[in-house]
């Protein structure tokens, strides 16, 4: 009898271990290829390989800063109409179990990022310190928490240039960075309405946001971040380097992107699960797609 029980028991376990790590998050960290998209070793074998053991040591990393997310803030996500179903919140699991998974991921990662060198260790190192300043402070840091959410993507786009053995370009890193800071408000401005006047109540800086605060917030990142890429086209070292100005043709896939976005959050109430919404619609799915393409046209022939 304790064979036949003990078994179901621990193959349920594995969706809530999985669902507590999040690897539908992990589609952040293709973001890690860039450097070799945009440095022309997007098919080289070795250059592949390191990247992909980059992004292995980037999931683990992700899915530990997931963890001690959860952890912090497991009173207020229990009265959350969504967090409240998490394996932690909803007590599925219980806190030991999710501080031992975070451990172990923690140093699988470090473990991984020590086989791709000191300067790639430097970065994850740096990752998962802001990922844990993140959970026990800047998160509660009005502006400041949507920021750090950009320097996490701009710190994966640094470890992937690494990996790849191509110098990250600045027009990327500043692209990365306020793409990152622009989903960031939508995902502020979503969770503000969700909980309406209570908002304060779940978590302490959603009460110092306002719409009347987000909504231009958003509108300045959303250009500022179409002019960069504007600009990045248009350089002298971009068309030196590509031989043309055919990177503007990606333009039109970025302004749609982001106005689709933008559409997304404003009139269909979205914007809560970013990468649900990067890797299920139709739209950004499209425009994503169709700039990878102009892209490695570009680069490649």
């Amino acid at each position: 009898m304790v064979t036949t029980t003990a078994t179901p028991a621990r193959q349920s376990m594995l969706p809530l271990l999985l669902t507590l790590a999040r690897p539908k998050d992990w589609v952040k960290n293709a973001l890690m290829a860039a450097p070799l998209l945009f440095g022309a070793r997007l098919f080289e074998p070795a250059a592949l390989a390191q990247v992909g053991l980059a992004m292995a040591a980037f999931c683990l990393a992700a899915s530990a800063g997931y963890i001690f997310n959860d952890l912090r803030d497991l009173e207020c996500d229990r009265l959350h109409p969504l967090k409240r179903q998490r394996p932690l919140a909803s007590g599925a699991l219980s806190p030991r179990l999710g501080i031992a998974l975070a451990i172990a991921m923690m140093l699988g990662a470090v473990g991984q990022g020590f086989m791709l060198g000191s300067a790639f260790s430097a970065v994850l190192l740096l990752y998962l310190s802001l990922t844990v300043l993140y959970s026990f402070s800047l998160k509660h840091l009005v502006i400041l928490d949507v920021l750090a959410i950009g320097a996490f993507y701009v710190l994966r786009v640094v470890a992937g240039s690494i990996a790849a053995g191509v110098p990250a370009s600045d027009w990327l890193l500043i692209a990365t960075g306020l793409l990152a800071v622009f989903i960031g408000l939508c995902k502020r401005r979503h969770e503000l309405l969700l909980l309406g006047g209570d908002a304060g109540l779940h978590r302490g800086v959603l009460g110092q946001y306002s719409e009347r605060f987000l909504d231009p917030a958003i509108s300045l990142t959303t250009s500022t971040a179409l002019i960069t890429y504007l600009l990045y086209a248009m350089s002298a070292e971009t068309i030196e380097k590509f031989g043309s100005r055919g990177m503007l043709a990606g333009a039109p896939f970025v302004l749609y992107g982001l106005l689709r976005y933008l559409h997304l959050v404003y009139s269909e109430g979205h914007g809560g699960s970013p990468t649900e919404l990067m890797i299920t619609d139709p739209g950004v799915v499209a425009a994503a797609t169709g700039f990878a393409l102009v892209c490695a046209f570009v680069v490649y022939a």
